[in-house]
């Protein structure tokens, strides 16, 4: 909701105008001089200003460079008599919106109020955009196994809601995707989603990072800021990796949490926002609170709704899936054709994946980029992932048998001298071009 103050010294005016803006829906605070608007500016922050010329105490000019200086994107209509046009000009010429002459017609003022309103959040939009720039497209999630309808339960009860819930899980898990999923089912689905990694940024700039900052606040803010609190406002916030936002804002952010207002740094007015809060955390916060790394309350605060996200190893049904949705996507990134021979898949169902799904795809693009042929066999994979495989391998044939070690004992000896084919051939004990030509025979890059 939009808020403004309305600043004038003539109560019969005042009175009309203020009944006038309250119909449409707007928060409106008014003042009988410029000294009082003056004051109310300076504890909170409003969307539009609409003041007199002339009033006691500070005049319209005054109070404009006031709140200019204080809140840059703040506009101002200034109300002026005929005979004050010269000073409403100047107004302009210090950074008013627009100027209106007394009397006016009250819908003129609305529509004026309406325009500038509408300007103000279509800028919004261009610096959520800005902000928010997608690293990667909009992806759903991938699975159907009973790890993950577990997963999809809880979303399809929790997203329409306002409840605050933190997401846990090893990395590479899809916490993040899962957050985005949460919001896209959400009620504010058409809203900023604006994501923060809190151990991305160092310690002195996450609080100007998340509550926004005052010009002046400190070295090199040169003007105010919106913080992602203010920029998720009527959306969502992931606050990604909480388990590592320093101890003093913790208080700060329980406290937004709580009350769903807060100061920019270097700032006094109190920001009031309305943002639902997703969490996502690799650590065991319960583990944090014990060793006094992390506050019991505002654990409590976060775990309205607990989403805990399966390891890749607990859904190996699902990995199937993910090889299909991924090489087709990376056939569309770049230009490739390919696809995954079942013997390939067999091998990715027998490994445990440490990094989880961020792995999988990371080696699926490698051997979709590097692979010789129109399929990904097991040759394209690594080494640790076909040795499982091949042990299980019922084809006892021996020239088969003594390729598939010859095979792994170039690839290992390569890994462990880091590419370096002359200090490969000299631990394999064989000569540069011997080894050259086993590579050439075995199809190794």
């Amino acid at each position: 909701m939009a808020r403004i103050l309305l600043a004038e010294d003539d109560e019969i005016m005042r009175i009309s105008v203020y009944d006038k803006l309250k119909k449409y829906g707007w928060q409106v605070d008014e003042a009988p001089d410029g000294l009082k608007a003056r004051e109310l500016c300076g504890r909170n922050v409003y969307n539009l200003l609409i003041s007199d010329i002339r009033m006691p105490g500070l005049d319209g000019l005054g109070l404009l460079q006031y709140v200019l200086k204080q809140s840059p994107d703040t506009d101002v209509i200034i109300m002026t008599a005929y005979g004050s046009v010269n000073d409403a000009i100047n107004c302009l010429r210090e950074g008013a919106s627009e100027y209106i002459l007394k009397p006016f017609d009250m819908d003129d003022l609305i529509i004026r109020v309406n325009r500038l309103l509408e300007t103000q959040a279509m800028k919004a939009k261009c610096e959520i955009l800005e902000e928010n720039c997608r690293q990667q497209n909009e992806r759903e999630m991938i699975g159907n196994g009973p790890a993950m309808q577990r997963v999809y339960s809880v979303i399809e009860q929790a997203a329409p809601t306002n409840a605050t819930i933190l997401i846990t899980g090893e990395s590479g898990t899809g916490k993040e995707m899962a957050a985005r999923a949460i919001h896209r089912a959400s009620e504010r689905r058409d809203n900023p989603f604006v994501s923060i990694n809190c151990a991305a940024i160092p310690e002195g700039l996450i609080e100007s990072e998340l509550f926004g900052h005052e010009k002046g606040a400190f070295t090199g803010a040169d003007r105010q800021r919106k913080g992602k609190f203010e920029l998720a406002d009527n959306g969502t916030l992931l606050l990604d990796e909480l388990g590592d936002l320093p101890g003093p804002l913790q208080a700060k952010l329980l406290r937004v949490l709580q009350e769903s207002e807060f100061e920019r740094v270097g700032g006094s007015k109190t920001v009031r926002v309305d943002v639902r809060v997703l969490a996502c955390t690799s650590k065991n916060l319960q583990q944090e609170v014990e060793d006094g790394n992390f506050r019991q309350d505002l654990l409590y605060r976060l775990r309205v709704i607990p989403l805990e996200m399966p390891p890749l190893k607990d859904r190996r049904e699902d990995i199937d899936e993910l090889c299909r949705f991924f090489i087709a996507e990376f056939n569309t990134l770049h230009g490739r054709n390919v696809s995954i021979t079942a013997k390939a898949v067999a091998c990715l169902r027998q490994y445990d994946f440490p990094g989880n799904v961020r792995e999988l795809r990371n080696l699926l693009e490698r051997a979709a980029v590097l692979c010789r042929t129109p399929e990904i066999t097991p040759s394209d994979l690594p080494a640790e992932l076909t040795r499982l495989y091949d042990q299980e391998d019922d084809d006892y044939n021996l020239s088969t048998a003594v390729a598939k070690a010859e095979r792994r004992c170039l690839q290992s000896a390569l890994l462990q001298c880091g590419g370096n084919r002359t200090n490969a051939a000299k631990m394999l004990g064989i000569s540069r071009k011997n080894l050259w030509e086993k590579l050439k025979m075995h199809d190794i890059a």
